[in-house]
């Protein structure tokens, strides 16, 4: 089964099927997918030897009637969709991000329907998400359903909002559930007042000094903290 299958197959789970139902001639989630591809490949640059860095913040413009379909669909998780699959894209071809991946949709009056125009950039972040093995390792790290992210800001805000440094799509997580503070004294997990609180190795905790190996599960998603990349190999 191809990337692009194995995409179609989870969005289609996501969004409950939604997408299915419309005309294959409509637009597409797979072909959102396939124009990133596309767009991370052409606007990837070289920075060094071994470092190549690709934009991390995609922005779609679409017609009126493709982004109300969107919308049905279910835009938020889509976009979260969209975004996980370019970040296992860019592993595989060893692209390196400044901060995580964010994939936006907005409307543009002037567009039909089928057409849409895409854009990207490099916008620095406050978790960055671990692509290649050449990526700094002397941060702090989570790692968040098999994705891992390097924290290299002091304050990083996670939960199910698209304003999040690190976006989570699980229904039981907060839009924004917590932080995580690098201090002089310690790296702190905070609750941000989520509705279903934070546990941190199975204890309900409004704040904790974390510890390295630590499990943080919010909602149904089971975080684990290292004090550095190297702590995990």
């Amino acid at each position: 089964m191809s990337v692009l299958d194995r995409f179609e197959k989870s969005v289609e789970g996501a969004v409950n099927g939604v997408f299915a139902k419309f005309g294959s001639k409509d637009l597409q989630p797979v072909d959102l997918s396939s124009a990133l591809e596309r767009e991370i490949d052409n606007e990837a640059m070289p920075v060094g030897r071994d470092r190549t860095v690709a934009p991390n913040e995609y922005r779609f413009k679409l017609s009126t009637p493709d982004f109300d379909r969107i919308e049905q669909w279910g835009s938020e998780t889509l976009a979260n969709e969209l975004a996980d699959n370019l970040t296992q894209y860019a592993k595989s071809q060893h692209y390196a991000f400044v901060g995580p991946v964010v994939v936006i949709f907005e409307e543009d009056l002037d567009l039909t329907k089928g057409n849409f125009n895409l854009s990207s950039e490099s916008v620095q972040g406050n978790a960055v998400p671990v692509t290649t093995n050449e990526q700094s390792q002397s941060e702090p790290m989570l790692e968040v359903n098999g994705n891992q992210y390097l924290l290299t800001k002091e304050k990083t805000v996670i939960g199910r909002g698209s304003g999040c440094d690190i976006i989570i799509d699980d229904p039981g997580i907060s839009r924004r559930h917590m932080e995580i503070d690098i201090t002089p004294n310690g790296v702190i997990a905070r609750d941000l007042g989520s509705t279903n609180h934070m546990y941190i190795e199975g204890h309900q905790v409004p704040i904790a000094t974390l510890l390295d190996g630590n499990t943080i599960t919010i909602g149904r998603t089971r975080i684990l903290y290292w004090a550095s990349a190297q702590d995990q190999e």
